[in-house]
């Protein structure tokens, strides 16, 4: 790990700690619900605005009331609903929430129909600390459809946003498309073409701002390695395949090419931009495989495995940008042991 730093290092951080009251007839509404208080760690649909990573120190919590009706396996809707402030790190002291972030929203999802499953949410961002101020309202929806063997399925998610960001109008916006086919094989395989957009802008403050998103699904793996951030970001070529040979063993390979959706902007996380653009748009290509093994008996029976490998084959960008790190392709491995109990 690096010192001083909690996104590596931190050596005390709660990250759930919480109270739930549960009724299948909450306040006498006849439906399911669930009232949580405390620290929580909250997923809201695919994770692409809010979700736990998992991996490593660095999970966003937040410390607030969460309230959820519906959304049981017997149910056809759901609504979800929370005001919390969001925990902020320290290396060797506790982890408290600040006084001036607040974070809030709301969503509301229907599966009425199988091959069109909605979501609709709205979420609300203030926070005033020395080093950022953000006043974002964030609304977007997800239509899909479950994989299903030997049928198509398909997603698309479109993400909006309006504020300020340190006292400049903030307007950005995000777009997820994906349509996969489950093959009828006796080990199951499915194959899905995926599609990104993320505007971005020679403002950094204006790019779209992925609030307390994971990246493991679309963008490799998280950990140590974050090359590719869902912020001024085009991405109209992308796979992901799986394939189950067994019942405790799944392999995965995808493939996306990058973009620049605005050349001036910066390619975000990485420090670099060049404002005149003249460094061009293309990033690159990212290969990722993984390997995932869960047992289910022995002495391994609450354990489960996995393996990975990434490579970022590095684009003409890197030639031309300002304070280029380099044109040598990147190489990441990772192994994972998660133990439930």
């Amino acid at each position: 790990g690096q010192d001083h730093n909690p996104i590596f290092v931190d050596h005390l951080d709660i990250f759930q700690l919480h109270l739930d009251l549960v009724s299948q007839n909450f306040l006498g509404t006849g439906g399911s619900g669930r009232l949580e208080v405390g620290r929580l760690i909250m997923d809201f649909g695919k994770g692409r605005l809010v979700a736990g990573h998992r991996y490593g120190s660095f999970t966003p919590t937040f410390d607030g009331v969460q309230l959820t009706l519906g959304s049981d396996k017997g149910s056809d809707w759901g609504l979800r609903a929370f005001v919390t402030r969001p925990v902020q790190r320290h290396t060797v002291s506790p982890d408290w929430t600040s006084p001036i972030s607040y974070f809030s929203g709301a969503a509301l999802s229907s599966r009425h129909v199988p091959w069109a499953n909605g979501e609709l949410y709205l979420f609300q961002l203030n926070e005033g600390s020395n080093l950022q101020k953000r006043n974002i309202s964030t609304i977007g929806f997800r239509v899909f459809a479950q994989p299903t063997k030997e049928q198509f399925d398909y997603e698309i998610e479109s993400i909006y946003q309006v504020g300020e960001v340190d006292h400049t109008n903030h307007f950005a916006h995000r777009h997820h498309g994906e349509v996969g086919y489950s093959f009828g094989t006796d080990w199951p395989l499915r194959f899905v073409y995926l599609f990104d957009y993320s505007s971005g802008d020679k403002n950094p403050n204006k790019n779209f701002d992925f609030l307390f998103a994971k990246r493991r699904a679309e963008y490799g793996p998280t950990g140590i390695l974050g090359i590719i951030f869902p912020s001024n970001i085009l991405s109209p070529v992308g796979f992901r395949s799986t394939l189950q040979p067994t019942s405790t063993v799944k392999l995965m390979v995808s493939h996306r090419t990058f973009w620049l959706a605005d050349g001036r902007g910066p390619f975000v996380g990485s420090g670099l931009q060049d404002r005149t653009g003249g460094a061009g748009t293309f990033l690159g290509n990212l290969f990722d495989t993984s390997v995932y093994w869960a047992p289910q008996k022995g002495y391994f029976c609450h354990t489960t495995f996995e393996v990975g490998f990434t490579r970022f084959f590095k684009g003409s960008y890197f030639n031309r940008v300002p304070q280029s790190p380099g044109t040598a392709d990147v190489n990441y491995v990772y192994t994972m042991a998660t133990l439930t109990f």
